[in-house]
């Protein structure tokens, strides 16, 4: 509608892309009289794995990379949270809080999380886990049916917990003592950034984008490898000061580059020379003519 709406205006189109696009999607979304003027991906990797399906339809000089990015004088500064939803969670100090947040689907991956919480209870660790999410499509239900039976499958049925959708999700980074994240691809990865934004460590898969975001300011393992994301989250969850010390790396790493603060100037600037280009001729629209 914003595309038909600028064609008939004359005006200069804006694009922000936030998924993976592949060949035919972008021959349809970016015919003759919707090529925008500016491109904005959300990553280098998302636009790196877009970039043969986009080229033939958008000049590359009008491709950026804008990150997403949160307000780091708000966020990250309530670790209240910890102690009241440890306590209604029945959590001790000694417990250990391993998190997900994602929708629930095949390419989340979120089993590998059971495994990981079944496996650190086999070491003696006080492990629990908590999935925040719930499937994006009905056709997912049978997915979380799924994941719940594992649960049971590896006696952890009463050691996972499954929140559903929870918003705002910020006071569950502070209560938890790791966040993984076991998708096979993201385009930007929010859910890392909002927990190294909290100080939770983070350990997770390359998952696209998502090590790019993560960068120094958590742990990367190889993709799908759940005997590394058991070894990384095993240290970390026997010892509280090394927690402590990636939580504040991942923090130090967040707010260096992703502050809403330095992004929104950029993103300003960028519609203004977009503003700066003039009205083109307007279509002529079948209803006017």
């Amino acid at each position: 509608v914003a595309a038909h709406a600028a064609a008939l205006a004359g005006v200069p189109l804006i694009t922000h892309i936030r998924f993976r696009p592949d060949p035919a999607y972008c021959r349809w979304l970016f015919r003759p009289g919707r090529v925008p003027a500016r491109l904005f991906f959300t990553s280098r990797t998302q636009l790196a794995d877009s970039a043969d399906a986009i080229r033939p339809m958008v000049p590359e000089d009008r491709w950026r990379v804008l990150p997403n990015g949160l307000d780091f004088s708000m966020v990250g500064t309530h670790p209240e949270h910890r102690a009241r939803l440890r306590q209604v969670w029945g959590l001790s100090d000694d417990s250990v809080a391993v998190g997900i947040a994602c929708a629930i689907s095949v390419r989340k991956r979120v089993d590998h999380l059971i495994r990981l919480v079944a496996r650190l209870r086999e070491r003696g660790v006080d492990a629990y886990g908590f999935v925040a999410g719930q499937p994006h499509f009905p056709s997912d239900a049978v997915v979380l049916d799924g994941l719940q039976r594992l649960a049971a499958e590896l006696n952890v049925g009463d050691r996972i917990r499954f929140l559903g959708y929870v918003e705002p999700s910020e006071p569950l980074y502070y209560a938890w003592d790791l966040c993984v994240s076991t998708s096979s691809y993201e385009t930007f990865g929010m859910t890392v950034l909002e927990a190294m934004a909290c100080r939770c460590p983070v350990v997770t898969y390359p998952g696209g984008s998502v090590q790019e975001i993560v960068g120094d300011g958590g742990i990367v393992v190889r993709d799908g490898d759940e005997e590394a994301l058991f070894a990384e989250s095993l240290k970390l969850a026997t010892d509280p000061a090394a927690r402590r010390s990636l939580g504040e790396r991942g923090h130090a790493h967040a707010s260096a580059r992703y502050d809403i603060r330095q992004i929104v100037p950029v993103l300003a600037q960028e519609y203004r020379q977009v503003a700066s280009m003039g009205l083109r001729a307007p279509r002529t629209s079948p209803e006017t003519a």
